[in-house]
C-alpha cells in the first residue's frame, strides 16, 4: 500500500516519466524479440503506452489483493475472501480520491474499476491456490 501511495503521490510529470521508463524497457524487449518489426518507439508508445499503464494499475492491485487475502487468512484463520476484496477495493477508491490532491493528477472511475478488478483477480488466484494446495495434502 505504501508503494501504491508513493506512486500516486507523484505529480503528473514524474508519474509520466516513470510510466515512460517502463514502456521504453518493454519496447526494448519487443525490439529484441521482433527485430524484423518496423515499429519505432513513437509508434509503440502511441499504440501500447496507455494499455501498459493500465496493466500496471491492474498488477499492483492484484499483488495487493494476494497480500491482503494472505494476511487476512493468517490473522483470522478463515477463507472468507469478501473482506480482503472489500478492503482492496476501498483502497482503490481512496487511492483515486488521493490523486485529486496531487498536481496534474485526477480521480478516474475507470482506474477504480481496473484497480478493483486487479484486486479481485489477486484474491481469487490466491483463494484457488489455497484450495488446490489443500487438496494436494
Amino acid at each position: 500500500m505504501g508503494v501504491i501511495f508513493f506512486m500516486s503521490s507523484q505529480p503528473e510529470l514524474e508519474s509520466e516519466a516513470t510510466s515512460n521508463l517502463a514502456t521504453e524497457l518493454i519496447y526494448k524487449v519487443y525490439a529484441f524479440l521482433f527485430a524484423g518489426s518496423h515499429m519505432d518507439i513513437s509508434q509503440f508508445f502511441a499504440l501500447y503506452g496507455q494499455p501498459i499503464r493500465k496493466l500496471a494499475h491492474f498488477t499492483e492491485f492484484m499483488i495487493l489483493g494476494v497480500l491482503m487475502y494472505a494476511n487476512y487468512r493468517e490473522y483470522f484463520h478463515n477463507d472468507i475472501f469478501a473482506y480482503p476484496l472489500l478492503a482492496a477495493g476501498a483502497y482503490a477508491v481512496s487511492d483515486e480520491i488521493h490523486q485529486l490532491f496531487v498536481a496534474g493528477r485526477y480521480c478516474s472511475l475507470k482506474d477504480m474499476a481496473i484497480d478493483t478488478a486487479g484486486a479481485f483477480c489477486g484474491v481469487l488466484l490466491y483463494h484457488l491456490y489455497i484450495r488446490w494446495k489443500s487438496k494436494r495434502n
